[in-house]
């Protein structure tokens, strides 16, 4: 490089022809001086500097597709450092381009943002656009969830009529309680008899409460089941499986944006009836859920001793396992010794 000056080739970006050039700072723009004697200015904020690839030589862009190549790296990070005032910000991109421990910082900053972004933004996001969605849509994923789940895991309720129909009438005034102060709720009880879910209660958008015949047949008093009602209609009220529908999708079209991979986007739409059943429930919904529970129980004059029995006989505690096993009640229902102890207290 002559004093100040680098030579390249200059490319105009309307055809790929290049032509021998040598670039300077004047006066605080670039002036590139083409063979042939003609001559070109470009204000500083014209000036970009291009990413350098290995050993390869590195380009400045000059706007409307024009470039300046040169194997003159120094030289071009010495016009640059010249037009700093403009291009400050494209000069640390390349020096975090070609400095191993900004590269290492870079990848800790962005795996952080991803973690954060997944742990807390996701789970906030979802909470916010799930209160916005209409009733209707709510009730249609539901529907599908159950049409599936019928399709797949469970088949029509073997327990006699009478004793589904004596159930339903001993649940009808807890039903109407919650008709009575949630009318924008619509709950549906429903039993099937689904042997690969075992002894199971779950929830789904739509007001949907679905109860196995195995889960009915576990219970020594109605009231037990009316107590699992109570934590489902938690669910149910506070919209629970919307929100960790919308979550789901949320975290598959944040992946696919990262991966690129659209395909795990659409396996999900044709999926989600399906997983809404097995989705498992955040902390906070189980929290909240046993908190309706509760006030619910206590409304109704149950006793939470009712929810603590067929939780107990549900999953009773083993030796060496002071967390229980999960057993049957999937993983949507962890029934963990804080949560029973809760209940007892409350008496």
């Amino acid at each position: 490089m002559a004093e100040g000056r680098v030579a390249g080739r200059y490319f105009d970006g309307r055809s790929s022809q290049a032509r021998a050039a040598e670039a300077r700072v004047e006066a605080g723009q670039l002036e590139v001086h083409l063979e042939g004697g003609e001559r070109l200015q470009f204000a500083a904020e014209q000036v970009r500097l291009g990413t350098q690839v290995g050993s390869a030589g590195c380009y400045l862009h000059l706007g409307e597709g024009a470039a300046l190549e040169s194997t003159d790296v120094a030289g071009v990070q010495a016009l640059v450092r010249a037009l700093r005032s403009s291009t400050a910000g494209t000069l640390w991109l390349h020096r975090l381009e070609i400095s191993p421990r900004l590269i290492v910082l870079s990848l800790l900053v962005t795996v952080a943002l991803m973690v954060g972004g997944v742990v807390w933004g996701v789970p906030w996001a979802s909470d916010r656009i799930a209160s916005m969605l209409p009733e209707s849509l709510e009730e249609l994923a539901g529907s599908e969830a159950l049409d599936a789940i019928d399709r797949t895991w469970a088949d029509p309720s073997e327990l006699p009529e009478a004793r589904q129909q004596a159930l339903l009438v001993h649940m009808q005034p807890s039903l109407q309680w919650l008709t009575g102060q949630y009318p924008e709720r619509t709950l549906k009880v429903h039993f099937r008899s689904a042997p690969a879910l075992g002894a199971n209660a779950f929830a789904l958008p739509g007001g949907h409460l679905v109860f196995t015949d195995a889960m009915v047949e576990l219970a020594q008093h109605d009231d037990e089941l009316v107590a699992v009602l109570a934590h489902e209609a938690g669910h149910a009220v506070h919209r629970h499986g919307m929100r960790n529908l919308v979550q789901g999708s949320l975290l598959v079209f944040v992946m696919a944006s990262m991966t690129g991979d659209m395909s795990a986007a659409s396996d999900l739409v044709t999926g989600v009836p399906a997983l809404l059943a097995t989705l498992a429930y955040r902390r906070g919904m189980e929290e909240e859920a046993d908190d309706f529970a509760l006030d619910m129980l206590r409304a109704r004059h149950i006793s939470p001793s009712r929810f603590v029995d067929i939780m107990q006989r549900l999953d009773p505690p083993r030796e060496g396992d002071e967390a229980g096993s999960v057993g049957r009640f999937l993983s949507t229902h962890p029934p963990t010794p804080e949560r029973i102890e809760r209940f007892q207290e409350a008496e």
